[in-house]
């Protein structure tokens, strides 16, 4: 947890989401796969025309990503936990929105190329800031690349009904190195409780924690996870830290009455 700590003080994406992938991999040989990340960017600066100017050079590097190199999602199977994990998504070259864009921010950034990521509700994106100052935005699963009003159709379409009918600017932020590692951890959280790998949904919250100790819808969500592994008393520390910090919430009544029945299969009755 030190280490993945440093990495996030330090910006860098690509360690922090290597050393979140060793936690569920522990094979992993993090070293390895950085340098397979710099051999890919050698390999995409030789195929590259170094006399055109920087937005076609980024136009030739996005092209060889999603051609030669072959990275996408596999849209038969896009929930699968293997696509959360970095590992995996560089061997296979197939990843979700979040994992693609590390590894696509990643190479550009190797290229020279002002590539961020952007927390975008419900669909991870890149953001690249060209010489002239013009930002430009990407579908991480494709290499497309949206204007403003594919931009605000798909935050509506994500939001649903709201208060407000227009997108607020600040959801095309450049996102930080902790808000993707949260945003990589809980989409292995989803994806391990779908394959109903408790255990490893369960370390995927424990490190959620670890970055947001007071968060009490993770410590909700351990406490469901230790349920489902049979450690009801242990659980009920943290549904009671929930309960305490969000009493209005629906699901804590919910909570209330689940431990009350736990109380009373505990009560030994003698006669």
């Amino acid at each position: 947890m030190t280490a993945l700590h440093q990495a996030i003080v330090d910006q860098n994406t690509l360690l922090a989401g290597l050393l979140v992938t060793r936690q569920f991999t522990t094979a992993t040989d993090v070293s390895s796969y950085l340098d397979m990340i710099d051999s890919l960017a050698e390999d995409v600066k030789a195929s590259m025309d170094m006399q055109l100017d920087e937005s076609l050079r980024f136009k030739q590097f996005s092209r060889f990503f999603y051609t030669q190199l072959a990275f996408s999602s596999n849209e038969n199977d896009f929930f699968d936990s293997k696509y959360c994990l970095l590992d995996k998504v560089i061997d296979y070259r197939t990843g979700i929105p979040v994992t693609l864009a590390i590894v696509f921010s990643a190479i550009a950034q190797r290229l020279g190329f002002d590539v961020t990521g952007v927390n975008f509700p419900g669909h991870f994106l890149i953001r690249y800031c060209n010489a002239d100052k013009r930002t430009i935005f990407i579908d991480p699963l494709t290499g497309k690349i949206l204007d403003w009003q594919e931009l605000e159709r798909l935050y509506l379409s994500i939001v649903g009904d709201s208060d407000d009918d227009e997108m607020p600017a600040g959801v095309l932020d450049c996102a930080s190195t902790e808000e993707i590692v949260v945003r990589m951890l809980h989409n292995l959280k989803a994806s391990f409780i779908r394959e109903e790998k408790y255990q490893n949904a369960l370390r995927a919250v424990d490190l959620l924690i670890g970055l947001s100790p007071n968060d009490p819808y993770e410590r909700r969500d351990r406490g469901f996870l230790l349920h489902q592994l049979e450690c009801p008393q242990v659980a009920k520390a943290d549904y009671q830290f929930f309960i305490e910090h969000c009493p209005q919430d629906p699901s804590a009544q919910l909570l209330k009455l689940q431990m009350r029945h736990w109380d009373s299969m505990s009560r030994v009755i003698l006669h």
